[in-house]
């Protein structure tokens, strides 16, 4: 029988203390804490233990012992001096997941400077807000990419270095050439004393409601995001751990920092997903540990098929983004073998923070429980009173656990928004509408904006979006209000569909029904569009605002 590192739930909450997190470390933590000396120095003991393994889009493959790691971190932590780049100072990357990028992160948290990562899905513009916003001053990018730096660049003037890793297209004049600077600098670096208050990340949320914001994360982060490592994705000695996370996104780092901090071997693809890419990769490597979105494991459910002889190796699958429906889950358990389990989190958060864990009893659907160590619950956004099991409200944390994020970037009155006094304390407001069953599991219910109200019913997206899901026709599908001159709004479906389906009147008229018979009269959508492919934000999920937008007024006869 399998052993997991959190045998009783129960028991893990009353006994859960995170100096048991600091006590793993080699400083004097939480007062002397360095990420990058505690996820990689202290692994690299000259034993040929693998940190990680790579897989470029061309068929290329690197494998990088923790001693590689501490070796090419400390050149770049000089290079970083060389150039300049003093303690605290913001040094960006825009960069696909290759080795570099990873030794980047932890090259930058030992030279005492704050990270942050900028997904290549961002333009010119996406890019020159982050950096002009904190006044950064390094960028680390490809060759193939320095023209959109270079147009971010003419609105962010205090990016004054550029190191630009050439693969072929050559480095302009003026940049630091990455593999030059890496060769002639020194092996060995002493790693800034750094402390658990100190900066250590600097993450933007997606902006999709607004302008992001630049969230800021201390050294002490690495202690909440190894607690969800250990007890939620469950990390062993010997597992190879795939978490397809792109670095531009905090995600990314939650994961391979919070992994390394454990000396979890971990494995990378460059490429975006393909189904087929995928299965092929599963094949060839031994991961044990897949850690994706819901979007991939519904497309994966799509062309189950490719499937078909792949050798697999995992015993453990989690995924976060939004809910997974129970079919996807049921999906996971017949194809893949392994019970596919839901997270949440945000970038405030800093990690995934409610959990469903391999050894409690899993309710499909539920995002789960909260991670040891850290109080979670359902309050009233405007009284900031805990509501009561059933009662729908904003899911709320205690902001004292290691990852809760510091401030937004030099923001106090958009930091302190964020957080309500009720008569049992401060909490804060993550914007997302759940609530509580009777044993404490959270039920998703959406984002507070994207809850729809009709005839004085308030719906939630996900329930619907998941009953569309459960139909054979069906690949995915997003649904959103639709104003009605008698009803308020009505729930309109747009419904992306499997290929072995046609969009027709019938085929519209049976999925209404489907939703209306497995839930209730007033949640099914009274309309449905089929649509080659929803909009989606880079992170992988629903832009419903853009569906919203989408969505023509018109005077419905829909009964």
């Amino acid at each position: 029988m399998a052993t997991h590192n959190l045998p009783d739930y129960e028991a893990a909450r009353e006994e859960f203390s995170w100096d048991a997190i600091y006590d793993e470390t080699d400083w004097d933590a939480p007062e002397e804490f360095n990420i990058g000396h505690e996820v990689c120095d202290r692994h690299a003991d000259g034993s040929g233990r693998v940190a990680l393994q790579y897989a470029g889009t061309n068929g290329e493959r690197e494998t990088l012992t923790f001693d590689d790691l501490e070796e090419r971190s400390n050149r770049f932590a000089n290079v970083l001096e060389n150039e300049g780049v003093e303690r605290g100072d913001r040094v960006f990357s825009y960069l696909p997941r290759i080795p570099a990028h990873y030794v980047a992160i932890v090259g930058t948290l030992k030279r005492g400077a704050v990270f942050g990562g900028i997904n290549e899905r961002f333009g010119p513009e996406g890019i020159s807000y982050r950096l002009d916003d904190c006044d950064a001053s390094a960028v680390v990018t490809t060759a193939a990419n320095r023209e959109t730096v270079e147009r971010a660049l003419d609105d962010a003037p205090t990016v004054d270095t550029v190191v630009t890793i050439d693969r072929g297209e050559g480095v302009p004049d003026g940049d630091v050439d990455h593999a030059e600077a890496m060769a002639e600098a020194s092996p060995e670096y002493e790693t800034v004393k750094t402390g658990g208050e100190d900066n250590a990340l600097l993450y933007y949320t997606s902006g999709t409601t607004g302008l992001a914001k630049g969230v800021l994360h201390k050294h002490r982060w690495v202690a909440g995001v190894a607690a969800t490592q250990r007890y939620a994705v469950d990390l062993n000695d010997d597992d190879l751990y795939w978490s397809t996370a792109d670095l531009g996104w905090l995600t990314g780092p939650i994961n391979a920092i919070g992994a390394w901090f454990w000396g979890t071997s971990q494995f990378t693809y460059e490429g975006e997903f393909d189904p087929e890419n995928w299965a092929d990769l599963l094949d060839e490597f031994p991961v044990s540990v897949l850690f994706s979105v819901p979007t991939a494991y519904r497309m994966l459910r799509t062309n189950e098929e490719l499937l078909d002889g792949v050798d697999l190796d995992l015993r453990h699958a989690l995924s976060i983004g939004e809910p997974l429906s129970p079919g996807v889950v049921e999906w996971g358990e017949d194809a893949l073998g392994v019970t596919i389990l839901d997270t949440y989190g945000q970038t405030e958060t800093g990690n995934m923070v409610i959990n469903n864990y391999p050894t409690m009893e899993l309710r499909p659907g539920s995002m789960g429980r909260p991670l040891p160590g850290i109080e979670s619950a359902i309050v009233d956004p405007e009284t900031g009173e805990v509501l009561p099991p059933g009662e729908t409200g904003e899911i709320a944390h205690r902001g004292d656990f290691p990852c809760f994020f510091a401030e937004f970037w030099e923001n106090p009155e958009k930091t302190a928004d964020c957080f309500v006094e009720g008569s049992e304390g401060e909490w804060y407001l993550s914007g997302d509408l759940a609530h509580l069953d009777e044993d404490g599991y959270f039920w998703f219910e959406g984002r507070a904006d994207d809850v729809i109200l009709s005839s004085g019913y308030r719906i939630g997206p996900f329930e619907v979006e998941s009953s569309l899901g459960e139909h054979p026709a069906v690949a995915e599908a997003a649904v959103v209000p639709k104003p009605h001159k008698e009803r308020g709004n009505i729930v309109k479906a747009y419904a992306v569909l499997t290929g072995e389906h046609d969009p027709s009147d019938d085929l519209g008229e049976e999925i209404k029904n489907h939703v209306r018979n497995e839930l209730s009269a007033h949640e099914y959508p009274r309309e449905v569009e089929f649509v080659d492919e929803l909009p989606k934000t880079v992170t992988g999920k629903i832009r419903r605002t853009e569906l919203r937008d989408r969505t023509v007024e018109t005077d419905s006869t829909a009964d």
